[in-house]
């Protein structure tokens, strides 16, 4: 059997291409319809709140709140077995009210982690073994400025 394609997101996807444009530049982006002012992560053709196609990419701060975590120790795809144990992540992030970011944790064991933690974001090189080139990523570590 063979392993499926890991390819690197691809800043140039009509879709997905504004978040990982403004993670080159060490900037957390989400889309934000100009009808009702509602967040829309993951993003659609359109919003899913009033339907509306006018949508722009706007850069928030780029920290949140701990949602739900966990740590990974096998590795789902080869690309990710020189990673691997590491720590997914669900966060909420504080200027796009609905949008929680799967992303993943650094900096922090998970034995120290709780629901509700502050964290912040590290934009760091997305690489993978398997696959030739990178992107910039937002990896989220626990924010020593702000304390639950």
């Amino acid at each position: 059997m063979t392993a499926p394609a890991f390819p690197l997101p691809d800043p140039g996807e009509p879709l997905t291409g504004g978040f990982w444009r403004a993670a080159a530049r060490d900037r957390l982006a989400f889309p934000l319809c100009g009808a009702c002012d509602r967040f829309c992560w993951y993003p659609e053709p359109g919003c899913p709140g009033c339907g509306g196609s006018d949508l722009v990419w706007t850069s928030v701060e780029p920290a949140g709140t701990l949602f739900s975590w966990s740590v990974v120790h096998h590795a789902f795809l080869p690309a990710f077995a020189d990673q691997v144990p590491f720590v997914a992540a669900v966060v909420t992030i504080d200027g796009a009210p609905g949008v929680r970011l799967v992303t993943r944790l650094i900096d922090a064991r998970p034995c120290d982690l709780a629901v509700g933690a502050r964290v912040r974001a590290r934009f760091v090189p997305l690489r993978f073994s398997t696959v030739a080139g990178e992107v910039r990523a937002p990896f989220f570590r626990p924010d020593p400025r702000r304390i639950p």
